[in-house]
């Protein structure tokens, strides 16, 4: 009996090492994917109304262990805001308006909450978390105040997503991301700025927001980019006559141009 006990313990051990080698079998080395969706600007232009204007971009991450990435994105970015549309009579009756279009280049680590495995049915899930520095650099603008404004700043982007493996490499996500600028001249208009209008004798103020934030909601499909090791299951075989035989593969020989994002 106590051999049929050592027999039984042996077997669950060695199976748990089997099992792990086989999820160590794919490497994930990076993730390209596209994101779109909506931005909102925040700063002193009608702040208590959300301006959704069109985002859009891609990004490449290059994975650098199980939970952690380092992540290269662009996105076109489009700000806009109008006081007219404002609920308060004083920002209402200031009128002031501004729509402009940004490049937004930014690098962010990214962290994983959970394992991730492409099509693995255990780990096909995870919340993520990013954050790092970047650039905003103007492309067009349309203010009705002339006066300062910001053609290129700093920003610092925080961003929390979802993600979730459909299939192979292929995953479709979720992603919010809240950047803080180092300016108060996205709109034209900063908090020690005052601002008389044509035909009007009242002079109005900003709104003391501090400086000028922006986040956006975002849509996105990826592809991951993986390494794989040891034989690959998913290749047919058939019956020799000393056992099982691999099938040879034709187009092994040939290339494309997407070749280097097959599995090897």
């Amino acid at each position: 009996m106590r051999n049929q006990y050592l027999i039984i313990i042996v077997f669950l051990f060695t199976s748990q090492i089997v099992k792990a080698q086989h999820l160590q079998l794919i490497e994930n080395r990076g993730e390209i994917g596209v994101v779109g969706g909506v931005s909102s600007y925040v700063g002193d232009i009608a702040p208590d109304i959300q301006f959704l204007t069109k985002n859009y971009g891609a990004f490449y991450k290059k994975q650098l262990n199980d939970y952690v990435g380092l992540r290269i994105s662009y996105e076109y970015v489009d700000l806009a805001a109008s006081d007219r549309q404002s609920t308060d009579a004083y920002i209402s009756q200031r009128s002031l308006y501004f729509q402009r279009t940004f490049h937004d280049v930014s690098v962010m680590g990214e962290f994983y909450f959970l394992r991730f495995i492409d099509g693995n049915k255990r780990f096909r899930f995870t919340p993520y978390l990013g954050f790092g520095f970047g650039a905003l650099k103007s492309i067009t603008a349309t203010p009705n105040l002339a006066g300062s404004k910001t053609q290129r700043t700093l920003v610092m982007p925080l961003n929390f997503g979802l993600k979730y493996n459909i299939g192979g490499p292929w995953n479709i996500l979720g992603e919010a991301t809240y950047r803080f600028t180092n300016s108060d001249y996205i709109d034209y208009f900063g908090d020690e700025n005052t601002y008389t209008p044509p035909n009007n004798a009242t002079t109005y103020q900003a709104s003391t927001s501090g400086k000028d934030q922006y986040f956006s909601l975002k849509l996105g499909l990826s592809y991951n980019l993986l390494k794989i090791y040891g034989p690959d299951y998913n290749k047919k075989y058939k019956k020799g006559l000393f056992g099982k035989k691999r099938e040879k593969d034709d187009n092994s020989s040939k290339k494309s141009l997407f070749s280097i994002f097959k599995r090897k």
